[in-house]
C-alpha cells in the first residue's frame, strides 16, 4: 500500500524480525475463514479511527500494526526483515554523542597540548575548551567556513579553544579548522553562533562594484523561498548571471522531458523576482550530490565567461553552494595544484555553514586546454551514453529508484606533474615541500577566483525555527514519491505540524473532491481532518507521532509559534498544459515554505479556493505552472475505504 521504506518508523520498537513475521502470520490466519477480504478491510478501517474524532485519514495510523489492513500485512510479511535490517543500518550512522560531542574531541587536533591542565591559572572544566579575550585574533581564515581563527569568544565564528590556538604559527593555523567545522564534519553537531543576517548581506554587497560573474544557486525543492528577493539589487543592474538549480536528483520524473519543464519553471520564477532577462546568460540543472550537470556547467563557464573575472557562488542558506564549490575544486575548473592544497568547504544539512568567503583559483581556459578537455569528454561520450541506457533499462525492469536518478561523472583532464620529487632532499629543487596554499605568491597575482559566499536566510524560510533533529526529518533521503489524496470541501490537510491546507469551496456543483499530491519527505506524516475542528486537532496532537514535527519537551513547544493563516485565499483554476493532449495535469502548486508543496489536479475551467497555514504564515505561494504537472502518472489506484491512493515508483518513462 505504502512505499516500504516509509514503515521504518514503525519498525523501531520491534527488536527481532522473527517476532514481526510471527505476529503478521498469526494475525493473517485468525478468523480468515469467517470474514471476507472486503469485510476485514472495512473492520480495520472502522477500528483505526474510532478513538480519533474528526480525523478522516492519518498516515501514521495507517501504519500501526494493530490497525494495519489485511492486504498490507500480507504484502509486508516477506519484506519486514529487509525493512528492519535497513533501519538498523541507518541507526549505525546516527550521531552517538547526542548534542554535545565526546569529552576527548580536542585530541583530534594535532596541536592539542593534553598535558596542560590549567590555562592562565584556571582549570579546564568546560569540555568545549576555554576562551581567552586577551589573546589577539589571527589573520588566518578557517579552511571550512572562512571565518578568522581566534580564541576570544566561544559563540563567535572561527573560535578555537585556547588549548589549541595559543602558540600556533600562521602556517600551523592554516592546517586547522575551527571548532564549529570540526563538530559538523566529525560529529554532525551544529554549535550555536552569534551571526546576524545583516552580516551576510554586507558580505555579498561588497561585490556590487566588482567585474565578476554571479552564479545564483536555487534549491529546486524550495523555490521561490530559496531565491533571495533583493539579490538582483545587491548585484547591480548589469551583472552577468548564471542560474543553477540544485538537487534535481530528488525531483520525481513524470515524463521524458521533465528536466526541460523544470528548467523553464525555474527561469520564470527567477524573472519574477526582478532579474533582467538579458543578464541571464545560462540556466542549468545540477545535482552536486550525484554529479549530474556539472561537466556541462564547467563547459558553459569556460565558453561564456572564460577568464574575464572572478566567479561568486551566491544563494540562500542550504542550497548547496559549498557542495558545488567542493565539486568544482576537484574538476577542470580549478588549477590542479590548488585542489591538493585547499581544503574542502564544510557541508552539512544545517543552514548557514559558510560564514566568510573561501576561494580557489580558476584554471585559465586557453585554446589548448579547451581542446584537451574536449577530447577527453568526447572519448568518454560513448561510454557514458551506454551506461545511461543500461541504467534506464535497469530502472524500467527493476523499479530501482537509484537507477532512475540523473547522475554524472566528473573527470580531470589536467593533472599536476609529479615526475620531480619536491622534498628537502631533491637535487633539482632543494626546498621544503609545499603543504599550505599561499595566494600571495607570484603565480597567483593575476589569477581569477571562485568564491563560496555565506548563505542569506530567506525571510520566508522556516528552517531557523527548527532544531537540528527536526531539520533531519525535513530533508528527503531519496527521489520524492508523491502521496496523493482526495480532498473535499470542508477538509484540511496537515503536513506534519509544519503546514496546513484547507479546501474552502469550488464554483462547480458537479465536483465533490479534488485530487492533491503532497511533495515532501516521507518522514513528515500527513493527516486529513475536518476544517471546523482543525485548530483543536492541531493543539491536541502537537508533539505526537500523528504530527511528529515539531518535537521535544515543553520548553521546545513553548517556543514554537504554531500555524498562522495566509492573509489571502488562493484561487486555482484548472487548465490543460498541452493543448494537443487531453490528459488532465496539475494546475498549480501551493508551497508550504521549506517543508514541501502540494500539487492540485483540478478539472478544466473550474475555480477552487484554498487557504494555507504555516509558522508565522511564511513561504506560502501559488506556483504556476506546476513543477511536476503529470504527478498522476506516479501513483497507483485509490485505496478502498480511504481518501488515499497507493504510492508507486517516483518515476515513469513516458512522453
Amino acid at each position: 500500500m505504502i512505499k516500504l521504506n516509509s514503515i521504518l518508523c514503525n519498525v523501531k520498537n520491534i527488536q527481532n524480525a522473527k517476532q514481526v513475521t510471527r505476529f503478521l502470520s498469526t494475525d493473517l490466519s485468525e478468523n480468515s475463514s469467517k470474514l471476507s477480504l472486503r469485510q476485514k478491510t472495512w473492520m480495520h478501517f472502522q477500528q483505526r479511527y474510532e478513538n480519533h474524532h474528526h480525523i478522516f485519514y492519518s498516515s501514521h495510523l495507517e501504519l500501526q500494526e494493530k490497525y494495519m489492513s489485511y492486504g498490507l500485512k500480507r504484502s509486508l510479511q516477506n519484506n519486514v526483515k529487509k525493512s528492519l535490517k535497513r533501519y538498523q543500518n541507518e541507526q549505525k550512522t546516527l550521531n552517538p554523542y547526542g548534542s554535545e560531542g565526546p569529552e576527548d574531541w580536542m585530541e583530534d587536533y594535532e596541536y592539542y597540548n593534553e598535558t596542560s591542565e590549567e590555562i592562565n591559572g584556571l582549570k579546564l572544566e568546560n569540555k568545549f575548551g576555554t576562551a581567552d579575550p586577551t589573546i589577539p585574533a589571527s589573520n588566518v581564515p578557517c579552511n571550512g567556513c572562512g571565518a578568522i581563527l581566534h580564541c576570544n569568544y566561544q559563540t563567535s565564528p572561527g573560535f578555537l579553544p585556547t588549548e589549541i590556538f595559543k602558540g600556533r604559527t600562521e602556517n600551523e593555523l592554516k592546517t586547522i579548522t575551527c571548532q564549529r567545522c570540526h563538530f559538523l564534519k566529525n560529529y554532525n553537531i551544529a554549535l550555536d553562533l552569534e551571526v546576524t543576517p545583516e552580516s551576510y548581506i554586507e558580505t555579498i554587497s561588497s561585490i556590487r562594484d566588482k567585474f565578476a560573474l554571479a552564479i545564483v544557486m536555487v534549491d529546486l525543492l524550495d523555490f521561490p523561498c530559496s531565491i533571495w528577493p533583493g539579490l538582483h539589487e545587491l548585484l547591480g543592474p548589469k551583472r552577468p548571471v548564471f542560474i543553477v538549480g540544485n538537487k534535481v536528483d530528488l525531483l520525481p520524473r513524470d515524463s521524458n522531458s521533465y528536466l526541460d519543464h523544470i528548467k523553464q519553471c525555474l527561469k520564470e520564477e527567477i524573472l519574477k523576482t526582478g532579474f533582467d532577462r538579458l543578464n541571464l546568460k545560462y540556466v542549468s540543472l545540477i545535482s552536486a550530490k550525484t554529479g549530474y550537470g556539472i561537466e556541462e556547467l564547467i563547459t558553459q563557464l569556460q565558453k561564456i565567461w572564460a577568464y574575464k573575472g572572478d566567479v561568486y557562488l551566491l544563494g540562500c542558506t542550504n542550497v548547496g553552494k559549498s557542495s558545488l564549490f567542493n565539486v568544482l575544486l576537484n574538476s577542470d575548473y580549478s588549477r590542479p595544484k590548488s585542489s591538493d592544497l585547499i581544503r574542502k568547504a564544510t557541508t552539512c544539512p544545517w543552514p548557514g555553514t559558510t560564514l566568510q568567503m573561501i576561494k580557489f583559483p580558476i584554471h585559465r581556459p586557453s585554446e589548448i586546454r579547451v581542446y584537451e578537455r574536449f577530447k577527453r569528454l568526447n572519448s568518454e561520450k560513448f561510454v557514458k551514453a551506454e551506461n545511461e541506457k543500461l541504467r534506464i533499462e535497469s530502472a524500467r525492469q527493476s523499479g530501482n529508484v537509484t537507477d532512475a536518478v540523473p547522475v554524472g561523472t566528473i573527470g580531470r583532464t589536467f593533472v599536476e606533474n609529479t615526475d620531480e620529487v619536491d622534498d628537502v632532499f631533491a637535487m633539482s629543487k632543494g626546498t621544503q615541500p609545499i603543504t599550505t596554499f599561499n595566494e600571495r605568491s607570484k603565480e597567483y597575482q593575476k589569477a581569477r577566483w571562485v568564491y563560496d559566499t555565506p548563505g542569506v536566510l530567506h525571510p520566508e524560510q522556516i528552517t531557523n525555527l527548527l532544531t537540528p533533529q527536526e531539520l533531519g526529518e525535513l530533508q528527503p533521503k531519496q527521489m520524492i514519491s508523491p502521496r496523493s489524496y482526495r480532498l473535499k470541501p470542508g477538509m484540511s490537510l496537515f503536513l506534519a505540524g509544519l503546514g496546513r491546507l484547507d479546501f474552502i469551496r469550488s464554483d462547480s456543483t458537479d465536483m465533490d473532491w479534488v485530487q492533491i499530491f503532497v511533495f515532501a519527505s516521507f518522514d513528515l506524516p500527513t493527516m486529513i481532518v475536518e476544517t471546523d475542528h482543525a485548530l483543536d486537532i492541531y493543539k491536541k496532537y502537537l508533539n505526537s507521532p500523528l504530527l511528529k514535527v515539531p518535537m521535544g519537551n515543553e520548553e521546545r513547544l513553548q517556543k514554537w509559534p504554531g500555524l498562522q493563516c495566509h492573509t489571502e485565499d488562493l484561487i486555482v483554476k484548472g487548465y490543460i498544459l498541452k493543448s494537443k493532449s487531453k490528459e488532465l495535469n496539475c494546475s498549480g502548486d501551493i508551497t508550504l515554505s521549506s517543508s514541501g508543496w502540494v500539487g492540485l489536479r483540478i478539472p478544466v475551467d473550474v475555480n477552487c479556493i484554498f487557504r494555507a497555514w504555516t509558522p508565522l504564515a511564511k513561504g506560502i505561494y501559488l506556483r504556476t505552472p506546476s513543477l511536476v504537472p503529470y504527478a498522476e502518472r506516479l501513483i497507483g489506484k485509490r485505496i478502498r475505504n480511504s481518501l488515499a491512493y497507493n504510492t508507486s515508483k517516483p518515476f515513469v518513462f513516458k512522453k
